[in-house]
């Protein structure tokens, strides 16, 4: 058995055996418990937004997009919930990151999609670092990618207190 192995079957050994004879960690662990749900639910939240804005798009625009995946989410609470999203949606197999705002107030059961458009290629999409085999027009291209992506949020950050447009595309 290799040694890390080993070692994780002690850890696990010994927090069973703690959570047996009842030990804890000294604190509350259900507020540890509702942080770790709370997380969950705001990406469950995310993910549906996104979809929604995707499905939205394809339908006023007559495209095929599927969506990926949620790479970074906001949210604000406003009169409902505001998410600020990029995204990644596959065009024709050609993946694209997206920026999109879903305003959702689930009691009245409405959703509208406030902003949808194209931020760039996914495969330039920002990485933790760049591999020593990537050319450099490639590195250029995920570093400007970034800068693309910091330049809008410090954007938005300055007009985050503006409201809302009255201008939205409301959808049930």
């Amino acid at each position: 058995m290799p040694r890390r192995a080993l070692l994780f079957a002690a850890v696990l050994l010994a927090a069973s055996a703690a959570a047996v004879s009842g030990f804890h960690l000294g604190g509350d662990e259900s507020g540890l418990v509702r942080g770790v749900l709370a997380a969950l639910r705001e990406r469950a939240e995310a993910e549906d937004a996104a979809r929604f804005a995707v499905a939205h798009y394809n339908k006023n625009q007559g495209a095929a997009l599927e969506f990926t995946r949620v790479l970074k989410s906001k949210r604000q609470v406003v009169t409902g919930t505001l998410h600020d999203l990029i995204l990644e949606a596959a065009d024709a197999g050609k993946k694209s990151v997206y920026r999109a705002k879903v305003w959702v107030k689930p009691w009245e059961d409405f959703k509208s999609v406030v902003e949808f458009r194209l931020v760039g290629d996914s495969e330039s999409e920002p990485e933790p670092s760049v591999a020593s085999d990537v050319s450099s027009g490639q590195a250029i291209a995920k570093l400007s990618l970034e800068a693309d992506i910091v330049q809008e949020e410090a954007r938005l950050h300055t007009i985050e207190n503006d409201g809302l447009s009255g201008d939205f595309t409301s959808s049930s």
